[in-house]
């Protein structure tokens, strides 16, 4: 069954195109999965509103916090959640219909994965979609394959409107 998940992971992990594949780099001798890996296909889940993956992901006690959201007025509750059913009720609620990292610099630390880069955000879908780009440094924390936090640090003043090219 573990095999199965880490074999999973490391194809999901191969879809995804602003986050760099490295399901053969990351996987040890030993057959299990490393902290980036783990991270990236977190990451690749948040991105496509997958919260069947991401809660294959988590544990009861996985939180997801932004502590830069806390004194935005824009933002109509406080992002920090935490276990499963909290953390995906929350994303759901903002409307999300996907979001493309694009990741400037990534290193890894101690189980904590950092992205710095941004994030363009899709709120709705076809004509009333509208997109938003967020600079934002994200730090997803793993132990025994799981995600114990994901903590965002966005840049909400910096954020602007992405109008597609017509």
């Amino acid at each position: 069954m573990i095999k199965m998940l880490a074999t999973a992971l490391l194809v999901a992990i191969g879809t995804v195109q602003t986050v760099p594949a490295r399901a053969a780099a990351d996987q040890s001798e030993t057959g299990t999965t490393t902290p980036r890996a783990i991270a990236e296909a977190w990451l690749d889940a948040y991105s496509r509103q997958d919260f069947d993956r991401m809660t294959a992901l988590m544990t009861a006690d996985t939180v997801f916090l932004d502590p830069t959201s806390f004194e935005i007025a824009a933002v109509a509750e406080r992002i920090e959640w935490r276990g499963p059913v909290a953390i995906t009720s929350g994303i759901a609620a903002w409307g999300v219909d996907h979001a493309t990292y694009t990741i400037d610099r990534t290193y890894e630390a101690s189980r904590n994965v950092v992205f710095i880069g941004h994030v363009d955000v899709v709120y709705g879908t076809g004509d009333a979609a509208q997109t938003y780009r967020y600079p934002i440094t994200t730090i997803v924390r793993v132990a025994d394959g799981h995600v114990l936090e994901h903590r965002d640090y966005t840049d909400f003043s910096g954020a602007s409107r992405v109008v597609p090219d017509d």
